[in-house]
């Protein structure tokens, strides 16, 4: 028999989860390839019965109600030597894979099912006849090894139920990332790299029903994460994303009430192709919520995430235009974005105290620093010069010396304006007084624009 061509079988036996189920799986290649075809279903069989006990104990060990109670039952087994219970516990072992772990889909249960049945005929040649004794092909054997990685071997025990809890602890946790690059890096690795399409469509459908579904309460403040993660899944999963996702959203945004539709803003902004794909119903109900939205409701649903989403964008920037400054200030905290930067200038030099300085820069000067360009820079810098309140609080110019290095790609720009800074604040104080700005002197001579 030819080994030609069969690299890809060492592909599929490298990406084995589990590092006893690819010594396995090896052991049935290497009989493949020697044209042991019995002895390689067998060894086929044999990984597979070992990876779903080991992945049992996986979940046993993680708290899992139904594999600690089925591991409970083969250990007691095994001690016992009750050969009766361990041989019942092998008959049903695909099915409570199936039913009680979901393992896999019930079209991979056919394939393995069939293997189980290659591995009987292969384990009791005395009861048949010698004229019916089974001689499997090879596309036969080498079909029961693909099946056997690619339905279950290299995948993690993270289908069904399992894989709900799972995903539900990670998106409540502390740890879950907020930056949409990691989340997406997190789900790759946690999930989505050797995931099953399975768990990819229960994945994305279950990002998008929890902001909006009865249990919504539970994510609070984890909305924008969640959207994150739906669009990342759209990038790590593009063929099953498309697929499932449109008809999905459609029916999802038909059915929410108007109590909760406003929560797709987000995940709008996160993945604009939502707005088609949730209909045109759907697209009037939330444009009548947006016009008509009360300062709550925005914050609520974080609707000036919607300035992302092109028939949103000028009802939400006339929102945030007719609203309070203090109003106005708490959205910039909320939701520092590129729009709100010309903005935060005119915000900052209205302080009216130490406190209330030290409060806007916190809040409207250093969470847009990113978005600054030149000009806007110096409106900060004339607002610390200008306004007696900003220029001696005490937190200032911890500020204003994060301001300059948040913005220091802008140096070649805002260097003189920086210099002419210092030379104004000096006037009438000794050049290392707090309020002289000491701080920003150093980094000026360290980058080379004034002189010591």
């Amino acid at each position: 028999m030819t080994t030609t061509g069969l690299s890809d079988l060492d592909q599929l036996v490298f990406s084995v989860r589990d590092r006893e189920s690819s010594r396995l799986i090896q052991e049935a290649v290497a009989a493949y390839r020697g044209g042991a075809l019995r002895s390689a279903i067998m060894s086929v069989w044999i990984a597979v019965a070992y990876d779903i006990i080991a992945k049992a104990r996986e979940l046993a060990v993680q708290g899992e109600a139904v594999p600690k109670a089925f591991i409970a039952k083969l250990d007691g087994a095994m001690t016992a030597k009750d050969i009766k219970t361990l041989m019942a516990i092998e008959v049903d072992l695909l099915v409570t894979a199936r039913d009680d772990f979901q393992f896999f889909a019930p079209h991979e249960f056919t394939d393995l099912d069939r293997l189980k049945d290659d591995r009987n005929l292969c384990a009791h040649p005395a009861f048949v006849s010698e004229d019916n004794l089974f001689q499997p092909a090879p596309e036969l054997v080498r079909a029961h090894i693909v099946h056997a990685i690619n339905h279950l071997l290299r995948h993690a025990p993270l289908q069904g139920k399992n894989a709900i809890n799972r995903i539900e602890a990670d998106l409540l946790s502390a740890s879950f990332p907020t930056d949409p690059t990691e989340i997406e890096t997190f789900l790759r690795q946690r999930y989505l790299d050797r995931a099953k399409e399975s768990l990819v469509v229960v994945l994305l459908k279950s990002l998008l029903v929890r902001p909006i579904g009865a249990d919504h309460a539970k994510y609070v403040g984890k909305e924008r994460q969640i959207a994150a993660a739906l669009a990342a899944v759209g990038r790590a999963k593009p063929v099953i994303y498309d697929r499932e996702l449109p008809a999905f959203a459609l029916i999802k945004a038909n059915s929410v009430g108007e109590d909760r539709i406003l929560a797709f803003v987000r995940m709008i902004a996160a993945e604009p192709r939502l707005w088609e794909w949730i209909g045109s119903a759907a697209q009037i109900r939330i444009t009548k919520l947006v016009t008509e939205a009360k300062p709550e409701h925005i914050k609520a649903f974080d609707l000036f995430d919607g300035l992302d989403v092109a028939p949103l964008k000028n009802i939400i920037w006339g929102k945030f235009q007719s609203q309070s400054p203090d109003w106005q200030q708490s959205v910039i905290a909320d939701h520092p974005r590129p729009e709100f930067a010309p903005f935060a200038a005119a915000l900052y030099a209205r302080a009216a105290s130490f406190r209330h300085a030290e409060s806007l820069g916190a809040a409207v000067v250093l969470p847009l620093t990113k978005y600054f360009t030149a000009a806007q820079v110096g409106e900060i810098l004339s607002a610390v010069e200008t306004n007696s309140q900003i220029k001696t609080a005490s937190g200032s110019p911890a500020i204003i010396e994060q301001l300059y290095d948040d913005t220091q790609h802008l140096l070649a720009q805002t260097g003189e304006r920086w210099r002419q800074f210092i030379a104004e604040v000096v006037k009438g104080n000794e050049r290392d007084y707090m309020y002289a700005y000491p701080g920003i002197r150093e980094r000026l001579i360290k980058a080379g624009i004034m002189k010591r």
